[in-house]
């Protein structure tokens, strides 16, 4: 679980970097563009908040699930991001798998057990 509190706070960081770049160094960009960093910086930076939540419970589904819900963030922002900077078009057809497993991982979390991990 430790790794997974690694990654759940590097994509909080990532996420507010990706939002502070949209509102202080791409003043030119086209506001369609600046949409798409805001909503995967939005759904990383809450997926990473949930993460950190999971990171601190017990359980194989636990793990499964956080590792999916982070995962699945990254690839769909990371889809948005790219395809914000760079325009190409062929990287949209990844965000579907990226969403697909973010929501799987919910549904994952939500048969996980609760209690969490003890110091």
């Amino acid at each position: 679980m430790r790794l997974l509190n690694i990654l759940a706070a590097l994509s909080g960081a990532l996420a507010l970097i990706m939002l502070t770049i949209a509102a202080h160094a791409l003043p030119e960009t086209r506001a369609a563009d600046i949409e798409r960093i805001h909503l995967g910086g939005f759904i990383q930076l809450a997926t990473a908040a949930a993460g950190l939540a999971i990171a601190n419970r017990t359980g194989k589904v636990n793990l499964i699930a956080g590792a999916m819900i982070l995962g699945g963030a990254a690839l769909f922002a990371g889809t948005l991001y790219a395809l914000a900077l760079t325009h190409v078009r062929g990287l949209a057809m990844l965000a579907p798998f990226g969403g697909v497993t973010l929501i799987l991982g919910w549904f994952a979390l939500a048969f996980a057990r609760t209690t969490p991990r003890q110091s």
